[in-house]
């Protein structure tokens, strides 16, 4: 029985390398990275399973805009084609960050044979994004950062997407990786799920594991105790994070487009300075309470 690790990731940070040097004395050879749309020169530390438009179009699945982001499912396929042979296939997300001994998180799993491992299986509130391209199923979910299929599970899940993707749903709501796999795991009888966080509860302290917010790594240096935390980043992808965040939601701007026509480059450049200040005012308030 062959185990791989795939490391699933679009960019090679210092929040990727730090996951490989975790990982790769625990996996060596059968630790990979799957990655999305790699530039030609960049050359890595492992070995490259390759994604891009062209292996979508060659496999039969549908591209959407984010399909690096929200169809992590597709890294399982492309790793799964390229490793026939394994019985399990971990995706790990660059954020994801082990305290402790690796191996022991590893080993303690290797003990299962579930099709499916994930930190948190839990209902998905239907009236999601996500779960509106699923129509009239029971809608589950499960943290994509850290997941194991079994090989036969990945063989299950690949023509039900391909299938899918030939339908009509609205490119808004193409149903993301987590809904998509767990929510048709979960309606086969034939596959066997568990938890990560029931398995070993130790390793993921409350709240160690979820979507957001960020985690600085310096805050978990010295941390000795066996754990496992999502998302972790390092200085640039934290303060990238912290960015992307504060200007996410300013959709606000597209009813103001009239005005904001009349004013000038400079205008407009002192709004962006103006703004700057008053986000450093509130950093500087939110560092100290």
């Amino acid at each position: 029985m062959t185990t791989i690790v795939a490391i699933r990731t679009h960019r090679w940070d210092e929040d990727a390398a730090r996951l490989h040097a975790e990982l790769a004395p625990v996996f060596g050879d059968a630790l990979v990275v799957a990655f999305h749309n790699r530039p030609r020169d960049l050359q890595l530390p492992a070995p490259v399973v390759d994604l891009d438009d062209a292996w979508l179009a060659r496999n039969g699945l549908r591209h959407v805009a984010d399909w690096g982001w929200r169809c992590g499912d597709y890294f399982l396929y492309a790793v799964r084609q390229a490793y026939p042979d394994a019985s399990h296939i971990w995706l790990i997300e660059p954020d994801v960050h082990f305290t402790g001994k690796v191996a022991d998180f590893f080993s303690l799993m290797a003990k299962r044979s579930d099709d499916f491992l994930g930190v948190q299986i839990e209902p998905m509130d239907k009236g999601h994004r996500f779960g509106r391209g699923l129509p009239g199923m029971d809608l589950w979910r499960a943290i994509f950062a850290l997941t194991r299929f079994s090989g036969r599970a990945a063989d299950m899940l690949l023509p039900l997407r391909q299938a899918y993707g030939k339908g009509n749903v609205a490119p808004r709501f193409y149903t993301n990786d987590e809904t998509f796999c767990v929510s048709h795991l979960r309606a086969n009888p034939d596959m066997t799920m568990a938890s990560m966080a029931t398995l070993a509860p130790d390793w993921f302290p409350e709240g160690s594991v979820a979507t957001d917010p960020d985690v600085l790594i310096d805050a978990l240096h010295g941390r000795t105790a066996p754990g496992v935390f999502h998302p972790v980043r390092g200085h640039a992808g934290f303060a990238g994070a912290v960015a992307s965040r504060v200007t996410q939601n300013m959709g606000f701007l597209g009813a103001m487009r009239g005005s904001l026509a009349l004013l000038s480059e400079e205008e407009l450049a002192a709004i962006a300075a103006d703004v700057g200040r008053r986000c450093h005012e509130a950093l500087l308030r939110a560092r100290r309470a």
